[in-house]
């Protein structure tokens, strides 16, 4: 028809402005979508040169006089809106799906969620065995499997442990769990701390350990720093308290070592101001 306009779009194609929400899996080199300066993923704010060489917001600044680092063309870096919708819709799985995590992730998140990922996976200190998993399923493996025994402990109390050559588990009400080692050396009892996390982190955990004997009037006390381990290789190695094979009591008691772990955030108590009335003068 004279002095009109017609437009055509095919059923089912989105319009301008519309997203078809289409998803595709597709196979890449993720490097692809790193930094080139700093080898870290691409994340918003992104700047690319006048050529369109990529670069991230933390490198851009460290550039002398504005030279490209690939092309080394003096230019103005202008922010690439594209390559950060690309980088906002490029989701992967958690390097623990396998361990449980079932999250999600754009690209660029998933280095700082596997950091704190609480599936991330511990491992069996037995040498002869594989199994892998977080902190809660290891400590049922290690008593369903290994029938080592586990004793729950609250924070700065004091614990007695009749200790046997072996592995004894320890676990506080907030889930911390900790492995207790002991080794019979020839020259006595060789013993260790180790607190089990899946990220091998600075511990927060110190530890008090004591022995004493009447019938051989002897007395040691060790207070240290607890290490922590996933035990991917195995039981780190040295030993936190050794008890001199001359000096243990042979009574039929055992070794009775006292144990206790401080509260890595104890209550501070705020004294209350005590005010002093004047005292009137005679």
């Amino acid at each position: 028809m004279d002095g009109g306009t017609t437009s055509k779009r095919r059923v089912g194609a989105p319009g301008e402005g519309e997203s078809s929400g289409k998803r595709q899996n597709a196979t890449m080199g993720m490097d692809a979508l790193d930094c080139p300066v700093c080898f870290h993923p691409l994340r918003p704010p992104i700047y690319q040169c006048s050529v369109g060489h990529f670069i991230c917001s933390s490198c851009r600044p460290k550039l002398v006089r504005n030279k490209c680092h690939l092309c080394s063309a003096e230019t103005t870096f202008k922010r690439c809106l594209g390559i950060e919708r690309l980088m906002e819709s490029v989701t992967v799985a958690c390097s623990n799906a396998n361990y449980g995590c079932a999250q999600k992730l754009t690209y660029y998140q998933k280095e700082e969620h596997e950091k704190e990922c609480p599936s991330a996976p511990c491992f069996c200190p037995a040498s002869s065995c594989s199994f892998a998993g977080p902190t809660d399923a290891l400590l049922e493996h290690s008593a369903s499997q290994h029938k080592w025994p586990c004793t729950t402990i609250n924070y700065s109390e004091d614990v007695e442990l009749c200790l046997e050559p072996g592995l004894h588990f320890l676990r506080t009400k907030d889930r911390e769990i900790f492995l207790l080692n002991v080794a019979l050396e020839p020259y006595g009892h060789a013993i260790s701390v180790v607190c089990i996390q899946p990220k091998a982190i600075n511990s927060k955990f110190k530890c008090r350990m004591s022995y004493g004997s009447f019938l051989t009037n002897y007395y040691q006390r060790s207070v240290y720093k607890i290490r922590s381990s996933s035990l991917s290789d195995g039981l780190p190695k040295g030993y936190n308290l050794i008890l001199p094979k001359d000096e243990i009591a042979d009574d039929g008691k055992g070794t009775l070592l006292t144990f206790s772990i401080d509260d890595p955030n104890p209550e501070v108590k705020v004294r209350e101001p005590i005010c002093l009335k004047p005292v009137r003068s005679v």
